[in-house]
């Protein structure tokens, strides 16, 4: 009876990752407030990125479309870009600097409710006169639990003016800057102020934000996790589980990587659909041979399909990656990359136990309830992937 009730919870487990089908692939349910900041001899300039996602789309363009009529009046832009401005904290040197609008631009509202519309606003703001040492603070706020931020600086455009040190708070909503002006950044190199290159806490705060990114983007991802899953019913020991969850973690890695830096992509009418026949193939594959193990075959599909999903993990990262510069590009993609592999843990290691609670040695071949979630589950899982498919064949 133990075992039963164990078959049925694998079972549940397995049926509610395929009634995730109503939700996106890819949904998005933050809102990305991307600075980036460029130092002048006098002048600091922004320009913020808000990017707000799919699933809080509505409630980012009703802030905008007072009048709900799906198109931007002059006077709603206005209101938005104070709005934003307001939320906003400049500090140089402890004392409040006022910031100004200089410009906006607003896409469609159609982008905005895909999830892919960014609302631009760039600001400037005066800087302290002469040759000493500054130090600068943006504070973005903590508007709503769905805010997420990022903040990135360029190096300064005049050669008079050079960054010393950075830090940023752990969710990046608060950034400091030390800046220095002609000879005394040469004498804050010789006391061995901390470098922008050198600035330990702003790289954890990088690979943590990225982490979280990944980690949320996997498990809003039913058609990577139900491709796992079907990956993890075929194993039967600790060994075959290391074994697949290595070949599918090294070929999306390649990709991942490669498709971040723009060397390879494929247009999502054509990714879609290939995501979803890996899923549909590697369950076929449990179905129809659900004893025999972990063989070449399923390691090769592994690694084969891998690539593929590595492509659209690509997407979710460089949703995050408005222009950051190259410096940082590897240490996002570590940290995305960790939060992908952390996600899958999470469900992948109680679906591997609870497979090694059912299975027992003494039950003959075919005929074991390990044996029979592996069909059954492999058979759900393939039921989900074809409407997948049918779905991304028809671009829904």
């Amino acid at each position: 009876m133990a075992c039963v009730l164990s078959l049925h919870r694998v079972l549940a487990f397995l049926l509610a990752l395929v009634a995730a089908t109503s939700a996106g692939a890819h949904r998005l349910d933050e809102t990305l407030h991307a600075a980036t900041l460029s130092l002048d001899d006098r002048l600091l300039s922004i320009e913020l990125r808000v990017t707000p996602g799919a699933s809080v789309a509505r409630r980012a363009l009703a802030e905008i479309d007072a009048n709900g009529d799906g198109s931007f009046s002059q006077d709603e832009r206005t209101r938005y870009t104070g709005r934003v401005r307001a939320g906003l904290t400049l500090r140089v040197d402890g004392r409040p600097q006022p910031l100004r609008a200089v410009a906006a631009s607003f896409p469609a509202a159609a982008d905005i409710l895909a999830g892919t519309g960014d609302i631009v606003v760039e600001f400037q703001a005066d800087l302290p006169d002469g040759r000493a040492t500054h130090t600068l603070e943006l504070d973005q706020g903590s508007r709503d639990a769905s805010d997420v931020y990022m903040v990135n600086a360029l190096l300064p455009t005049n050669p008079r003016t050079h960054v010393v040190g950075q830090s940023r708070s752990q969710d990046q909503s608060v950034y400091r800057m030390v800046f220095t002006r002609a000879a005394e950044a040469a004498t804050a190199r010789a006391s061995g102020a901390p470098g922008v290159d050198a600035d330990p806490s702003g790289k954890l705060a990088i690979f943590v934000q990225f982490f979280a990114h990944g980690f949320r983007h996997i498990l809003t991802g039913y058609d990577h996790l139900l491709f796992a899953c079907a990956l993890v019913l075929a194993v039967s020991t600790l060994w075959e589980l290391v074994k697949v969850v290595t070949a599918f973690t090294v070929a999306h890695s390649i990709t991942l990587t490669l498709a971040a830096f723009d060397v390879v992509s494929l247009p999502s009418s054509v990714l879609e659909p290939l995501i979803a026949a890996s899923i549909v193939v590697v369950a076929l594959m449990n179905v129809t041979r659900p004893g025999t193990g972990l063989d070449r075959a399923r390691l090769g599909a592994a690694f084969a399909f891998g690539l593929l999903h590595g492509l659209a993990f690509a997407g979710g990262l460089l949703e995050v990656m408005h222009r950051m510069p190259d410096s940082t590009i590897v240490l996002a993609i570590a940290g995305f990359s960790a939060g992908v592999e952390a996600g899958h843990q999470v469900v992948l290691l109680p679906l591997f136990g609870a497979l090694r609670v059912l299975r027992r040695p003494s039950a003959p071949q075919g005929l074991g309830p390990a044996v029979r979630a592996r069909r059954i589950g492999s058979g759900a899982i393939a039921v989900a992937g074809l409407y997948y498919f049918g779905l991304a064949l028809s671009g829904g």
